[in-house]
């Protein structure tokens, strides 16, 4: 079963007054404003310039700390409580503002 598609006015006056060849408005696959545009490319910086460590960066971050592997730049996941523990230890972590890309469709 299929939904009619349906438009409203203010979408027809847009569409007729719309002279440009940007996506189309709502489009999912671009950034629509300037903090989006931001993020994506934040995200895109710390994925290409550190290491993916996943479930690990709790171990990974405190192995770092402590000396026992060489420090480098590692993103991934850690539960609030386990994150709030490497703050409390002095570890130096920060959230990001977005999922990793694994986690998301």
């Amino acid at each position: 079963m299929m939904a009619p598609r349906v438009s409203d006015s203010r979408s027809q006056a847009h569409a007729a007054t719309d002279t440009t060849t940007s996506p189309a408005r709502g489009a999912l696959s671009t950034p629509a404003t300037a903090a989006e545009r931001a993020l994506t490319e934040l995200r895109k910086q710390i994925e290409s310039n550190s290491e993916y460590v996943g479930m690990n960066f709790v171990s990974e971050a405190r192995k770092m700390h402590n000396g026992e592997t060489p420090d480098r730049t590692i993103h991934g996941q850690a539960k609030p409580e386990e994150a709030r523990k490497l703050v409390e230890d002095g570890v130096p972590i920060m959230p990001l503002p977005f999922m990793p890309g694994r986690k998301t469709n």
